[in-house]
């Protein structure tokens, strides 16, 4: 992918001098250079250009070659706050963050309890009740965190950063048309209310279908939802994905939005998906009647049998509920943005394509892409590539895509509590 690399090696000597002595700089022998070994610390790299019709974008990217664990804080973040017509939020800046922090310290509290309905259970002291099982593990030490590991910092993670320049080539004339800051590798807690946001955050909502009883669907056809389906679907996986998004209160409500997003949600026309290829085929019966008779028509409803038994009968399949303005059979689909306030990012793993790119006009930036197996179908298993995504005028934010998973009452109850980000927390008596 490379055509040229061009690398600076750092090197170091220490001359030692005295009044008496001096030391004379001498080569090295062969025998000698053998038992070295080294990498350059700082690489520049010059990617294949990006031809789209009758302009060409080349790039040039200086390589840090470094990890980087650490604590950081802001009070806050805003980027590009100017007038412009395309603001349909009227947020009046492309990236508006407060209370930003990268990682975070060990909290129990913020690895909680919930109930057979997904709610949050809080103790006699007003916090919410530990749940051991949640605790993630210690890459320092390799176990599970424990209670007296209170306090303990959880830094975050940045593998391989780099900065990176677009320049733009149309008609022989060549111009400056962005730069970005990006990191190779990325894990770790992304903590802020954000106001708005322009960029990428694709995130993955994943449970079981007895999750639907925790929500208040609308009309018959909900109470179906809520009463019947986790009966009859058990622990069948419920999946979708969720982006940047317009509101309910802007011009077209449920519509994929990367320029001042103050919403994420499920876009609308996406469907909710319950696979339930296995749930029998009594089972699958009455729950195509269901959809046939009582699913209301703005919610889509669609069966498809994916399963058979040697008789022919179908044994299971796909149950497919799509949005409309916000709502999938009366659940709200569409959320403020600061109803999210901390982010795993990588969920404990690393992710990459993370980075923070500014533009004079949109871009074509190389970053991890997702690719499902069925192009047509954007909830079906694939795989992350390398690829091409576009990044609008202006300040453009890109978080790792699927890097961010939530649970059906994360998603449309709880959000994602704000986690420990400072070192005084009430709650535990820390100092």
């Amino acid at each position: 992918m490379t055509n040229s690399t061009v690398r600076l090696t750092l090197c170091g000597c220490v001359i030692c001098c005295s009044a008496l002595t001096r030391a004379e700089l001498v080569p090295m022998g062969d025998e000698e250079l053998s038992s070295m070994s080294g990498q350059a610390f700082i690489t520049i790299d010059e990617p294949d250009p990006i031809v789209q019709d009758t302009t060409t974008y080349k790039y040039t990217r200086i390589n840090l070659g470094m990890d980087i664990e650490a604590i950081l804080t802001a009070d806050e973040l805003v980027l590009g706050k100017y007038q412009d017509d395309r603001d349909i939020t009227n947020s009046g800046a492309d990236i508006d963050m407060r209370d930003l922090a990268l990682g975070k310290y060990f909290n129990p509290h913020d690895y909680y309890q919930v109930n057979s309905q997904g709610d949050i259970v809080y103790g006699s002291d007003g916090y919410p009740k530990p749940d051991p099982s949640k605790f993630p593990i210690n890459p320092a030490t390799g176990r599970q965190y424990e209670m007296s590991d209170a306090g303990a910092p959880m830094p975050f993670s940045i593998k391989d950063p780099y900065i990176e320049f677009a320049f733009k080539e149309e008609n022989g004339v060549q111009s400056i048309a962005g730069f970005r800051l990006g990191f190779g590798g990325a894990s770790g807690a992304f903590t802020t209310d954000i106001a708005s946001l322009s960029g990428n955050l694709d995130v993955v909502i994943e449970d079981t279908a007895q999750a639907l009883g925790t929500q208040d669907p609308d009309g018959f056809f909900g109470i179906l939802l809520k009463y019947v389906a986790p009966l009859l679907l058990g622990d069948s996986k419920l999946s979708t994905r969720a982006v940047l998004q317009q509101g309910p209160d802007d011009p077209n409500p449920g519509q994929k939005l990367d320029y001042r997003a103050t919403h994420i949600g499920v876009e609308d026309g996406t469907n909710f998906r319950v696979d339930a290829s296995d749930v029998g085929t009594l089972n699958w019966f009455l729950l195509k009647t269901s959809m046939d008779l009582f699913a209301p028509p703005e919610s889509g409803a669609t069966t498809t049998c994916t399963s058979r038994n040697w008789l022919g009968s179908c044994t299971g399949g796909d149950i497919d509920l799509y949005t409309s303005d916000c709502q999938v059979a009366g659940i709200e689909t569409c959320f403020p943005l600061n109803k999210y306030q901390t982010l795993d990012i990588g969920n404990g793993e690393e992710a990459g394509g993370m980075f923070l790119g500014v533009q004079v006009e949109q871009l074509p930036w190389r970053s991890d892409v997702f690719i499902p197996a069925d192009p047509n179908d954007p909830l079906t298993d694939g795989e992350y590539v390398e690829g091409i995504m576009h990044a609008g005028k202006g300040f453009y934010l890109n978080i790792p895509t699927g890097g961010i998973n939530l649970d059906l009452k994360q998603a449309v109850n709880n959000g994602l509590p704000r986690h420990s980000t400072r070192y005084t927390d009430a709650s535990l008596g820390l100092f």
